[in-house]
């Protein structure tokens, strides 16, 4: 694995030379339930796909479903939903239905196709082939989905879902493929919450920041949620300091970002963090990805880190 995951990013490097954010109203959404992808549902007892159950790809939202043996597959066989038999035949196909119509869009933003995403998947991933939901009590309707390496939760009640579904579901699903491509077996994320959540941001199409306006917070300073201010607005500096970085090098070059942490996830040899707090794996990768500033110049992350505002304030 170490040796072809290691010809993969060198190739893909020669071409080129990833606490969450959740809006919503308190306005309903009712799609047609009648446009809901077709599958149909099975019962793990007899099938043997059973739910995930390691501690490594679950959080405690998608843990709810452990013992859930019922689930739902769409046809093309890439999205699976468990949950309790209580919860509605319609939820359980409108979780499918936006994992399936949406995982492509998303894809397609990390320059990677279906194929693409299994292979380049963590090995550690349960079910590498499937996108794997669950109905989750335990996902309050303020958040409505939440995502771990190993499963998305969505809120069970359909009648409660808001409007702006296509958005939120859409950047979870990036969390979903940020840490399937960073993470090999590391329990927790490599990624720094600025860059994961800015990353999703920006491919949802949720607000950004207007340049001008990066004196306004640091966002780099936020290497995990309890570092962040309560400060709403902090979400969309979040996605300027990663739009400055796509828009600098390209989206491929944030993939083949990942895909370095992953590996030296795998090789084991940058555990830890350094003394900012940030994973040594993803450090290690920034500066080893031949990244560039906005005049074209090796940045590296230390650089990125401590000259951001100078690096915006001479981008526009």
């Amino acid at each position: 694995m170490a040796t072809s995951k290691a010809m993969l990013i060198l190739s893909v490097l020669a071409m080129v030379l990833t606490g969450c954010k959740v809006t919503t109203s308190d306005s309903h959404h009712y799609p047609d339930s009648g446009g809901f992808v077709s599958g149909l549902f099975f019962d793990a007892r007899d099938t043997g796909r059973h739910y995930p159950a390691s501690a490594w790809s679950l959080t405690r939202y998608t843990e709810a479903c452990r013992n859930e043996p019922l689930y739902f597959e769409t046809h093309s066989g890439r999205v699976r939903v468990y949950g309790s038999p209580a919860y509605s035949e319609t939820s359980f196909r409108a979780a499918a239905s936006e994992l399936e119509r949406r995982i492509d869009g998303v894809l397609s933003r990390f320059q990677l196709r279906w194929s693409d995403f299994v292979e380049d998947r963590s090995a550690a991933a349960p079910y590498p082939r499937q996108v794997i939901g669950c109905l989750s009590p335990e996902v309050p309707r303020s958040e409505f989905v939440s995502a771990s390496p190993a499963a998305v939760a969505f809120n069970p009640y359909y009648g409660q879902w808001p409007y702006e579904v296509g958005q939120i579901v859409t950047h979870e699903i990036v969390h979903f493929v940020q840490e399937n491509l960073s993470r090999y077996d590391a329990v927790y994320s490599l990624l720094p919450h600025w860059f994961a959540e800015g990353q999703a941001i920006v491919v949802a199409g949720e607000p950004v920041a207007p340049v001008y306006q990066h004196y306004d917070y640091d966002p780099l300073w936020d290497v995990i949620p309890d570092d962040a201010a309560n400060i709403p607005y902090r979400f969309e500096h979040y996605g300027l300091a990663y739009r400055y970085l796509e828009k600098a090098n390209g989206a491929l070059a944030m993939t083949v970002l990942l895909e370095m942490v992953q590996l030296l996830d795998w090789d084991g040899g940058f555990d830890g963090e350094i003394s900012t707090g940030e994973s040594r794996a993803f450090v290690e990768a920034f500066n080893s990805a031949s990244l560039v500033d906005h005049q074209n110049n090796y940045l590296s992350f230390q650089r990125f880190r401590s000259d951001y505002h100078d690096l915006l304030n001479s981008s526009y």
